[in-house]
């Protein structure tokens, strides 16, 4: 049977080529943590950290360390490694729009679990994504030549019979984006023996005991904070939109916590008109449908809302650029309406991580993937959205 050949006209490649994609499903699954995808990572991660241009780049330094070996290899050791697992295949990724690392995550899981990977990447041109891009090729021309024909990374415009194409060779399809990009790519048909994993539009909050607040430095939690929020204007699914304040000292936690936040987005994001102007829009939508909302806006830095209660559809009048609701809680118990199936992350400060996901499981809630300490939301993590990254992408081989 001669294989259907992909339509590589309006395709950019990155890394790879024409004849490495129309050959890429015909790759040896490998072995999981297989040795030679482990190595080229470890090296990955050394070239981009020797990078001049990745030390302008947190999300690089930061990815560039998640996998460097000692990292990987405690990985490996929290899997079961007495099952028999290889890849399935061909994984094709569509990355999102807003977070330019994303891309190169999606990748590691993949390479780890013994896929090759085809990976659409943004239009938007990031230099992070050039960067990684650039030591791949560096890596694939050489020492790594042998694996070459593993790597496919692409930019292509919209276009669905492209997407067709490498969806009908994929043995998993990974979309990541908002509801419409999922439900466009799910009209290109995938094998039947395909699978495929879909990170949808979500949102996340965060809880904060004002107590402890006042006895941490202030300047680091609003630091960490920002990296949580303004790092992505909020577009990422686990930055934190919603605060929900705990404890006796609240009024003064606030005052010290949005001002020390002030501080730190003065200095570190740019504003743009169109986004303070969204903003009052959207606090405009929501004092329609939800009366005694309160507003509290700081040089357009910052927008607070604070919420008389919570209810399930509050986090529909989200918007990003530093933008928050506001809520003070006596009990887990009144957090509960926003813990839907669109809820991905719970951070915390000041309150306990176990405690929290106990509370999760023992009210068989929905939604939330995640609880993890204010500042840690972009961590990179293979588990993600409830998905178990590396396991998903493998077969079990038994006997």
């Amino acid at each position: 049977m001669i294989p259907m050949l992909i339509n590589t006209e309006k395709i950019n490649f990155l890394v790879g080529d024409k004849d490495i994609l129309n050959l890429i499903q015909d790759n040896p699954a490998l072995p999981m943590f297989s040795d030679k995808m482990l190595k080229f990572l470890e090296d990955l991660s050394r070239k981009l950290m020797d990078d001049k241009r990745s030390r302008g780049y947190q999300d690089v330094m930061s990815y560039a360390y998640w996998i460097r070996k000692s990292s990987l290899e405690r990985i490996k050791d929290s899997y079961d490694m007495e099952l028999s697992r290889l890849g399935r295949g061909v994984s094709f990724h569509i990355s999102p729009s807003n977070v330019p690392i994303n891309f190169a995550v999606s990748m590691t899981s993949a390479l780890l679990a013994g896929n090759s990977v085809v990976i659409r990447v943004s239009d938007k041109d990031f230099e992070q994504v050039s960067i990684v891009c650039d030591a791949i090729n560096d890596l694939l021309s050489g020492e790594y030549e042998d694996i070459k024909g593993y790597f496919c990374i692409v930019r292509y415009p919209h276009d669905d019979e492209i997407t067709s194409q490498i969806s009908a060779i994929c043995d998993i399809r990974i979309i990541w984006g908002g509801d419409e990009t999922i439900r466009r790519i799910r009209s290109a048909s995938i094998p039947p023996r395909a699978i495929e994993m879909t990170f949808a539009d979500r949102h996340s909050i965060a809880l904060i005991d004002s107590d402890y607040y006042l006895t941490q430095d202030k300047r680091e939690v609003a630091k960490g904070f920002f990296t949580d929020t303004y790092y992505t204007d909020q577009n990422a699914c686990s930055s934190p939109r919603l605060v929900v304040w705990f404890g006796s000292k609240i009024d003064e936690a606030k005052a010290s916590f949005w001002n020390e936040l002030l501080s730190v987005v003065k200095e570190k994001y740019t504003m743009e008109p169109v986004v303070a102007v969204d903003k009052y829009a959207a606090f405009c939508e929501l004092a329609m449908s939800k009366k005694g909302a309160k507003i509290k806006s700081y040089e357009n830095y910052i927008m607070r809302v604070a919420l008389d209660e919570l209810t399930e559809d509050v986090l529909d009048y989200k918007h990003g650029g530093g933008y928050f609701f506001e809520y003070n809680a006596n009990a887990l118990e009144e957090v509960l309406p926003v813990l839907n199936k669109r809820c991905q992350t719970i951070s915390v400060l000041g309150i306990d991580k176990d405690k929290v996901r106990d509370f999760v499981v023992e009210n068989g809630v929905r939604g939330v993937d995640r609880v993890v300490d204010l500042g840690q939301t972009m961590a990179l993590e293979f588990v993600w959205d409830g998905y178990n990254m590396i396991e998903n992408m493998t077969r079990i081989v038994y006997a």
